[in-house]
């Protein structure tokens, strides 16, 4: 596992192949998913304003965990979904795997700590810019080895599953709104007839 993750982040193409055909590396991709997600939330809301903040950072590691692993599932139906109307050759296994692995780019986050001490604020900055393209590299080195495809193909996978995840969540956040909306509406309702 440790060699495919190095692999992953030197963004070594075969690893990538080798890791979406890999069934049994699924739960290793899980398991690097789940504790980068916990790292990078924890790390992420440490510091804020320069002050340190456990409970934010705690609070921060569970719902990163619970919101990245619904978000990780999806993405990868969706990339899936969009390989295969593009005629790639992939499932939903493969995607779920290489994008698990890729999320170890999300461990940047722990750098989040330095932000503390002022002028490494814009170094942490400048450094997770460059580790998001790498992330951005990797994921595209990811969908075109699952998928068979050039890179190319990989991109505009990449921009429709972009499009794709973007509707779905704004239909779902508008049902959740709408719910909302409907339930204050009848509970002041109520309240207000008595």
């Amino acid at each position: 596992m440790f060699e495919r993750i190095i692999g992953v982040l030197t963004l070594k193409a075969p690893i990538y192949k080798e890791i979406a055909e890999d069934t049994n590396a699924t739960s290793e991709a899980a398991m690097i998913f789940i504790v980068c997600t916990i790292l990078n939330g924890f790390f992420t809301r440490l510091v804020v304003d320069g002050q340190f903040h456990i409970v934010r950072a705690v609070i921060g590691a569970n719902w990163g965990v619970v919101i990245g692993m619904i978000g990780w599932v999806v993405t990868a139906w969706v990339l899936s979904f969009v390989t295969k109307a593009l005629e790639g050759k992939t499932d939903f296994g493969e995607m779920l795997r290489v994008t698990g692995y890729v999320s170890v780019f999300s461990l940047i986050g722990v750098i989040n700590i330095f932000s503390a001490f002022g002028a490494l604020a814009c170094i942490t900055g400048l450094i997770s810019f460059a580790v998001a393209i790498l992330n951005l590299i990797g994921y595209l080195i990811g969908i075109r080895e699952a998928a068979e495809f050039d890179t190319g193909k990989a991109i505009i996978t990449a921009i429709l599953a972009v499009i794709v995840n973007f509707l779905i969540v704004v239909v779902i956040g508008g049902l959740i709104f709408g719910g909302l909306v409907v339930l204050f509406a009848g509970a002041a309702a109520v309240t207000g007839g008595m």
